[in-house]
């Protein structure tokens, strides 16, 4: 129960820093934190991790090792999840 119950705590603190109404595509905007790159980011489980890829984890599930998340979009600062989606590099 514990575990759910921080899963809540983060998607909720995810939330509170995404647009979802502003773009006419349908990208929810990352209003956080963002590098010189154009990626958002935020403290997740006790690390600085990319928005997009919390967004993938919180919506979608795990991320295999050595996969990337990747945007239909090209929006680095986009974390809809249905914009996103696994590849390589």
């Amino acid at each position: 129960m514990k575990g759910i119950c921080k899963l809540l705590t983060e998607l909720q603190r995810f939330l509170a820093k995404v647009d979802k109404t502003s773009s006419k595509n349908g990208c929810w905007l990352w209003l956080g934190g963002i590098w010189k790159s154009g990626y958002g980011f935020m403290q997740f489980t006790k690390k600085r991790t990319r928005a997009h890829r919390i967004a993938y984890i919180l919506f979608k599930g795990e991320i295999p090792e050595g996969k990337f998340v990747l945007h239909v979009c090209d929006i680095r600062c986009c974390v809809n999840p249905e914009h996103l989606f696994l590849g390589s590099h």
